[in-house]
């Protein structure tokens, strides 16, 4: 489950903001939930740019030493 992101209508486009997270659930989802879900389902680039970003964000972290 993507968590974490907003969707937001910008020059009458849908843009995701926010800092992607993915959590696992077994429950029946709410209608925002349900929405997010295929908002990500639909931007497989998304999630693969958001994954390398946080890969990078990490190696920056152990180099730092932070």
């Amino acid at each position: 489950m993507p968590a974490g992101v907003s969707v937001i209508r910008q020059n009458g486009k849908t843009v995701l903001a926010g800092k992607l997270s993915y959590f696992h659930i077994n429950a029946v989802l709410c209608s925002l939930c349900q929405e997010m879900e295929a908002a990500m389902a639909s931007r497989p680039w998304f999630v693969k740019a958001q994954a390398e970003y946080l890969d990078e964000i990490k190696v920056k972290k152990e180099m730092l030493g932070s």
